[in-house]
């Protein structure tokens, strides 16, 4: 693959040096179909195609997800050794009658969600941290502050107390 990118390239190069291709249409035209080329022949596009599903998933809407994107979401969430859940989560619009203000959504964080989570809010954009038992305490915690009206977004790191399965 990589001997077929190289060709490409030294064809595309060539050509551009030809007195003939000086003109600006034939260069263009030249150029062209050498990108064309490096695109298809070259380790980008198979990286690319191989890669979707994943890159779809990061940090996307959750209604903008279908089951298999939802679960690869997830598994990204989780910390390589099980024991923390990260992530960036958005919120649906709401109006601003709906809205709690930042220190009403600290507050209602601290006292109605979980004591050990510690909150910093700031325009709604909220941060949450702390520990928790296991990985169902900490999504249930996720989802409820995404549930606080006011609530614009949710970045996440919380520690677990035991290991997240899959």
């Amino acid at each position: 693959m990589s001997l077929v990118f190289f060709l490409i390239s030294a064809v595309t190069l060539i050509l551009m040096r030809l007195p003939f291709l000086r003109s600006q249409r034939l260069l263009s035209s030249a150029l062209a179909v050498g990108l064309v080329g490096i695109l298809l022949f070259g380790n980008s596009v198979a990286a690319l195609t191989l890669n979707l599903p994943q890159i779809a998933a990061m940090g996307a809407a959750d209604s903008a997800l279908d089951q298999r994107q939802r679960v690869l979401d997830e598994n990204l969430k989780i910390d390589p050794t099980k024991l923390r859940y990260r992530g960036l989560e958005y919120v649906q619009f709401q109006p601003d009658a709906e809205r709690f203000s930042d220190a009403d959504i600290k507050s209602f964080i601290k006292s109605d969600i979980n004591q050990d989570i510690f909150a910093a809010v700031a325009s709604g954009s909220v941060q949450i941290f702390g520990n928790v038992q296991d990985i169902n305490v900490a999504r249930d915690v996720v989802t409820r502050v995404k549930d606080i009206p006011g609530v614009r977004e949710i970045m996440f790191d919380i520690g677990l107390e035991v290991k997240a399965e899959e």
